[in-house]
């Protein structure tokens, strides 16, 4: 399957879990915070507001995504800072798969077919589910509250549990192959030869 299905697609066999990918490795220094008593996982969120996330298309495409499953989210989570319970991550993609198709398929073009033709077949925004979705459908299933303790990171801040060591290579990797051809200085015309195949 594709990488951006990671959340869905990884097998897991513990009760809990963090995901990351090959960009990354983990901190130096790693805590991560559970309340007192109770010992429920708290995870830092970026408030869905102009300044924090709308103005910046990505984030403003994972909220409108995140309000199919609970239309009152405002709660942007980092893939990465979300520790996933296993059995609600299953019960999530599950249902995430079968409303936008076993690789996303239809995750625009089903659900906003008209904006999905207007922006000519291209929208930025994530294409398979995320940490943000994942809270959203735990909002509506009303188990956020009890599973998580969320604290805002524009106000307390977050230390991230895993590092960036590969900026350049995430960036070129995720990007299509006209994207690619534009970013070298190379039209995609460079590439092809005036050849008569006749002779």
């Amino acid at each position: 399957t594709a990488d951006f299905m990671d959340l869905c697609s990884a097998e897991v066999t513990t009760e809990w879990f963090m995901i990351t990918n090959s960009y990354h490795q983990v901190s130096r220094h790693v805590d991560l915070m559970f309340t007192p008593g109770k010992f429920v996982p708290v995870v830092p969120f970026t408030p869905a507001t102009y300044p924090f996330c709308l103005k910046y298309p990505y984030c403003k495409e994972s909220i409108m995504l995140s309000q199919r499953w609970n239309p009152k989210h405002k709660q942007v989570v980092m893939d990465m800072d979300m520790l996933y319970h296993t059995k609600e991550r299953n019960d999530f993609c599950q249902e995430w798969i079968d409303r936008n198709g076993e690789n996303g398929e239809d995750l625009y073009p089903k659900h906003q077919p008209l904006r999905w033709k207007l922006r000519g077949e291209k929208i930025i925004g994530p294409k398979g589910p995320t940490g943000t979705d994942y809270l959203a459908y735990l909002a509506r299933e009303k188990l956020d509250g009890k599973m998580y303790k969320m604290t805002d990171r524009s106000l307390y801040g977050a230390r991230p549990p895993f590092v960036k060591v590969y900026k350049k290579e995430e960036k070129l990797d995720g990007m299509s192959e006209d994207e690619l051809a534009r970013r070298l200085g190379m039209t995609l015309l460079s590439n092809t030869t005036e050849c008569s195949c006749d002779r």
